[in-house]
């Protein structure tokens, strides 16, 4: 930078070049705003830093001592978990490795079929229920006395299903007995009341009556159903016009998790629709029905290839699948086990996935079908 020569008489000449500055206030005012500035200056550095420090402090204090009750109260939560009601949306995947179900764990997760040796030298009955909506037929499993006659089965069953609890509907079977007739025991006798409410309702209720007298008769055995309006034999619908007998066909359907809502448990229910084999209902159960009955193959999990082998059908999973310790993975299991037995399988074995079981169900071993769905009451499938 150039530098100018300034001296005393250049300085003086430019000072008088500037134009003139004049201060009316009076000495008195002058010092008292410079002590009211000293002042202002004096609080901003001493009064802001410590206000600051005392709202940390406050701030630390409300977050450290609330959380103590509040993490006793979530572990007391979780030391007793719900085991009958684990909602879908509970499965949150974390980004963490988690262990697969061992054969301790599967303990915590309510099973939704029932096995035969789980019995214990007693018996099921069956009774196909529709939900509160009249929308899908849930097929429930009641622990009932072995040598009891079977409509008292059936009877003592529908006594010990609570609507509120299970989310479904009684109404239409009340009054409504169902036993296998004297010449054959694949024949159904089905008496209905006349006061019955089926008769003076809609198509709905006419329909979800008859599915759930078929589903009943179908998982206790039968074959044909001969209804009667009391001693009368037939039942004359409003909608239907009159129905005398029903075949029972072997309809090969695809089961599905169904949840009426978080306050009710998921069961395992079984689709409208009827698949022409097996590979063909495995391919639909990775897909949503509705807003109810969701898929019960988890998108994560990769079926490679289906052998049947006589009344066996081998499974096996691709290695990349995602077979983690999720109760959607426990049910993805046993809704495989419920569709096998809807094609006629007596068994099926589970292979590949780099896993060697999925809570109790050990891979490479024969697992044979379930005597019966969604059991009321905890029954633990043999080890």
């Amino acid at each position: 930078m150039k530098k100018f020569p300034w001296n005393d008489e250049c300085l003086q000449h430019t000072l008088q070049q500037m134009p003139m500055i004049k201060d009316h206030r009076s000495k008195e005012e002058v010092y008292r705003q410079l002590v009211k500035a000293r002042k202002i200056a004096w609080l901003k550095a001493w009064f802001l830093p410590s206000l600051a420090s005392v709202v940390a402090a406050m701030i630390v204090v409300a977050l450290s001592v609330p959380s103590l009750p509040m993490k006793r109260e979530s572990e007391e939560k979780a030391e007793k978990p719900d085991q009958r009601i684990i909602t879908l949306q509970a499965e949150h995947r974390s980004s963490e490795s988690r262990p697969l179900l061992s054969a301790n764990e599967h303990d915590d997760i309510p099973s939704r079929i029932v096995e035969k040796e789980a019995l214990n030298g007693q018996d099921i009955a069956v009774v196909g229920l529709p939900d509160e909506q009249s929308q899908v037929i849930i097929p429930l499993s009641v622990p009932v006395k072995k040598y009891e006659s079977v409509k008292r089965q059936l009877e003592t069953a529908k006594t010990q299903i609570d609507e509120q609890t299970w989310g479904v509907s009684k109404r239409l079977l009340n009054g409504v007995t169902m036993e296998p007739s004297r010449e054959s025991k694949q024949v159904w006798i089905v008496r209905v009341s006349k006061q019955n409410p089926v008769f003076f309702e809609g198509l709905t209720s006419e329909t979800m009556f008859l599915s759930s007298i078929e589903e009943t008769v179908r998982w206790m055995g039968g074959k044909k159903i001969r209804f009667f309006t009391e001693n009368k034999e037939g039942m004359e619908f409003s909608h239907r016009g009159y129905v005398r007998s029903m075949k029972i066909s072997n309809k090969k359907r695809a089961y599905y998790l169904y949840q009426r809502g978080p306050a009710h448990p998921i069961f395992l229910v079984p689709s409208s629709q009827r698949f022409r084999t097996f590979f063909e209902a495995l391919k639909q159960m990775k897909k949503d029905v509705d807003a109810s009955m969701r898929s019960a193959i988890p998108q994560g999990v990769h079926i490679e290839r289906v052998d049947v082998r006589q009344d066996n059908v081998v499974i096996r999973f691709a290695l990349d699948s995602q077979l983690d310790a999720f109760p959607s993975t426990y049910w993805m299991v046993e809704a495989i086990l419920l569709t096998a037995k809807e094609f006629g399988f007596r068994s099926v074995t589970f292979m590949g996935g780099n896993v060697k079981r999925i809570g109790p169900y050990i891979f490479g071993k024969k697992i044979a079908v379930p005597v019966g769905p969604n059991p009321i009451v905890a029954i633990s499938p043999a080890k």
